[in-house]
């Protein structure tokens, strides 16, 4: 009977340390939460960690980036669902952020004795030495971290960013205390930033805007950054209207990780491909460039070391090209690829027919999710129209008009055909699917653009179009060399008089 006690109460305190040492786990904003601690042996103290591993950490081998949060009992309040909204609108990958608490701010944060600091330098050591260790060895993390401070820890941030420069990947510094000691910190800056090479860094400071900027000695790092900021590294200073030293938090978490993070997934290339002639070139248009995209014309992956995109890009011969967001330190977005074939000029059929201005209609009512089949449909009416617009149409919503005719090509030209539709639509130029935009549409898209050679002469074309509730929308269009785009007018549109 003694034995059995004794074992039970081995259990029982076996349990209780297991309950010490493993994590107090839940759940917050999409994120599973773990309460941890640390014994340090360079603050001779125990340091408490929030951390906050994000939806389907455990699916898989993926790794995140991490992101150390200064005054972490305050700020993971609002910087975690901050992060997991830019992250379901495709803004920032997804991350795994830690909340470190505090014991003494004042000495943890400031680099000098003055106003109870001069514990920096020592607090820098735990995060290289315990804390980050810790957390790489522990966690499925990449080799790319964050540090975010307010105030004195914006200080600390700034201290970290020229004392240890290549302990974090990207630093940002909310409402900073700048003006700290005489401006001391200026004065590092000044000094480290002259001897500087290669800060491939991310560095985001926000402040108020006026005497705020002013005061906090922001307006002067701002200065200096322009004057003297290493090439490579990446730094912007917000200045923000009618927001206080309390409120300014929120903003700031916000717009910086949108900009260290944005990869810049709504980037769009134009055409969506073609044909180039022998001795042609062309432009393919980027929309929402930005300055992480590269590309490359040999149809091989785009990295890092490839070429910079521009808004246009000439293209010369037939190629691949590929378009993409890449950054070293994390995740990189999808590869936009157009394909530009090797073609001669395409040449209008041959007619003795008469043509007359005008394109034949064709109009039908019924509810689609997308474009029907017109060759079971029996249309309500018909007739001629001088346009591709909608104004044959009988009601608002739930209705399809397809367009027939011949469009009139004056010059021997690459054209990108275009059109823009809503809800849908398809275009068929020269008996061939052209351009689709097919599809029910809940707000307006960009065009659907294709490169086309075209010799002088009339082709044949059919504009299929659907709508089915909402905002409606047709406009078929063209472009030319650098021309701006324009919608085709009435005198290229004509019908066959029989």
């Amino acid at each position: 009977m003694k034995r059995l006690i004794i074992k039970k109460m081995s259990k029982i305190i076996i349990s209780a340390v297991l309950l010490l040492v493993f994590e107090n786990v839940s759940a917050q904003d999409g994120y599973t939460v773990k309460k941890n601690s640390l014994q340090s042996d360079i603050l001779k103290q125990n340091r408490n960690l929030s951390i906050f591993l994000p939806e389907g950490y455990d699916t898989n081998d993926t790794k995140f980036p991490v992101i150390y949060v200064l005054d972490g009992d305050r700020f993971c309040q609002h910087t975690v669902p901050t992060a997991r909204f830019l992250f379901l609108n495709n803004k920032m990958p997804k991350a795994i952020i830690i909340g470190v608490s505090n014991v003494d701010r004042n000495y943890d944060f400031l680099p000098n004795s003055s106003q109870n600091g001069g514990g920096a330098d020592n607090f820098i050591r735990f995060f290289r030495k315990e804390l980050i260790p810790f957390i790489d060895k522990k966690y499925k993390t990449k080799p790319f971290r964050i540090l975010v401070g307010y105030s004195l820890g914006g200080v600390f941030v700034m201290h970290t960013l020229l004392t240890d420069p290549d302990l974090f990947d990207a630093y940002l510094a909310i409402d900073p205390s700048l003006s700290y000691k005489n401006g001391m910190m200026i004065e590092n800056a000044q000094t480290e930033l002259l001897k500087a090479k290669n800060w491939n860094k991310y560095i985001f400071i926000s402040g108020r805007e006026g005497v705020g900027m002013r005061d906090m000695g922001i307006s002067s790092i701002d200065s200096l950054l322009r004057k003297s900021a290493p090439q490579a590294l990446n730094w912007k200073v917000v200045p923000y209207i009618n927001e206080n030293h309390g409120s300014i938090p929120f903003k700031s978490v916000y717009d910086g990780f949108r900009f260290i993070f944005d990869v810049g997934v709504d980037f769009k290339v134009f055409p969506q491909g073609g044909i180039i002639p022998e001795g042609s070139s062309t432009y393919a248009l980027i929309i929402n460039n930005n300055r992480n995209l590269r590309y490359t014309t040999d149809g091989t992956e785009p990295t890092i070391n490839s070429s910079l995109c521009t808004e246009t890009i000439k293209i010369e011969n037939p190629c691949i090209l590929k378009v993409k967001s890449v950054l070293k330190t994390h995740n990189n977005t999808n590869t936009v690829t157009r394909i530009f074939n090797k073609g001669d000029f395409m040449s209008a059929p041959k007619s003795n027919a008469k043509f007359k201005s005008g394109l034949k209609y064709s109009y039908f009512e019924g509810v689609w999710d997308s474009l029907p089949d017109f060759s079971k449909l029996t249309a309500i009416k018909t007739g001629y129209t001088d346009m591709i617009d909608l104004t044959m149409a009988l009601k608002k919503d739930s209705f399809a008009i397809r367009f027939e005719g011949y469009i009139l090509i004056k010059e021997k030209a690459l054209h990108n055909l275009w059109i823009k539709s809503d809800n849908g639509s398809k275009v068929f130029f020269n008996n061939k699917l052209l351009l689709n935009d097919n599809g029910h549409q809940h707000i307006p898209e960009l065009p659907v653009v294709n490169l086309v050679p075209l010799k002088p002469g009339y082709y044949p074309i059919e504009v299929q179009y659907f709508q089915k509730t909402g905002n409606k929308e047709i406009v078929l269009g063209y472009i030319i060399g650098n021309q701006k785009p324009v919608p085709i007018p009435k005198e290229m549109l004509f019908f066959k008089d029989n």
